[in-house]
Formats: C-alpha cells, structure tokens, sequence
C-alpha cells in the first residue's frame, strides 16, 4: 500500500510539471505575438515620362537582373544615416528585394518607351540580340543634414550586343529626390519619383546604334 501511494505522488508531481511547462509556455508565445509590430509593405509605381518614338521598333533586348551594391540586396528600405552608417526603417519592407523590383520596373520602361520589338527578362524564353546590364549603386533614403531625407536612386546600365558583348552604349540614370516630411508615406512617394526619374533617364538613353534601325 506505501508503494502504490509513492506512485501515486510522482505522477502527481509530473502533472504538475507538465502544467507548469505548458502555462510557461502559453505565456512566452503570448508575449512574442505582442512584442512583433505589423510590417507595412509597399510597392512602388513610379510615373515614366511620355515615350516619343521617332522610328520604328526593332531589335530584342534582355534586362538581367541588377548588381546591386553593398546593402541594397535586401526588401528591406534603406537609411544612409551621418557618418556612412546603413540602417533600415522599422515595421517597413518593399514587397520584394531592391534588385528584382528594379529589374521588373526596368523591363516595363523600355517597353514603354517602344524602342525595341521586344523586351523581356533573363528567365524570358526566347533569345535576345541585345542585352541591358543594370548596376544599382543607390537606393536609399539619406539623412545627411537636418529634417526629411533625400531619396538617392543611381543605376548604371550599359547595352550590349549579344554573343560578342560589344558595348553600345553605357551610362549613369540617377535622381535625387528630397521628401516633403520625415514620414513614411512621404519617403516612400520621394522614391517613386526618384525612381520614375532614373528610369526615364534610361529609357530615353538606351537605343540601338542607327546601322541597327531598320
């Protein structure tokens, strides 16, 4: 009888255990769930200047992907505080990474600007004559002075003829644009304009050499 009444407490004692352990845990979850803030996501759609095309369409160029520089391969949006230091807003992302927002927003610049018969990706499926290199050297919202940040968007892009990657034409798109407030909404609008200014630049600046023209 002793010895069933010693079993009887070590179960006891392990219920107890185990009750302890889950409310623990309940309690850890719950205060995770509490700590993390909502992300707000944005996109961007920038507003490209009117296309004026002066000749026919032709030629078919692929847009790679961009090389981006140190700490702009992230969705996360990036600060360029004093002092060189990268940071990154809180509770903010884009809806994808620097690179392959750029790419895409490329991609539908050129075909806007109705210079070329065809534009696509590098995962695009048919062969291309031409390809565009995009290099993103800025991409960030700088505090170098006193109140809102200024928007700084640079992309070297360089037109190269396929196969033998003869260089047609290379050169810097680049936008600097100052926020009206330093609030989110207001950066994020400072970007799209920025960044509708660089890709206009690009799109008026890539084209193919007149013995290419039909």
């Amino acid at each position: 009888m002793k010895f069933a009444r010693r079993g009887q407490s070590r179960m006891q004692r392990s219920a107890a255990a185990m009750t302890s352990t889950l409310l623990l845990l309940a309690g850890c979850s719950g205060g995770l769930k509490s700590d993390l803030p909502t992300a707000q996501v944005y996109v961007l759609r920038p507003t490209l200047a009117a296309a004026v095309a002066t000749i026919p369409a032709a030629g078919t160029v692929q847009v790679t992907p961009p090389q981006a520089a140190a700490g702009l391969t992230t969705d996360s949006i990036v600060v360029l505080r004093s002092g060189e230091r990268f940071d990154y807003y809180s509770a903010a992302r884009w809806a994808a990474a620097a690179p392959s927002m750029l790419q895409t927003l490329a991609i539908d610049a050129l075909r806007g600007s109705k210079k070329f018969a065809m534009v696509e990706s590098d995962a695009g499926p048919f062969p291309s004559e031409y390809v565009l290199s995009l290099e993103l050297r800025h991409f960030e919202a700088e505090y170098t002075g006193t109140g809102p940040p200024t928007v700084h968007v640079a992309l070297v892009c360089t037109l190269g003829k396929r196969g033998n990657r003869d260089v047609i034409v290379s050169f810097t798109a680049e936008s600097q644009v100052k926020a009206d407030t330093d609030r989110m909404q207001a950066v994020v609008a400072a970007f799209e304009q920025a960044t509708g200014d660089a890709l206009s630049q690009m799109a008026a600046n890539t084209s193919l050499p007149s013995a290419a023209q039909p």
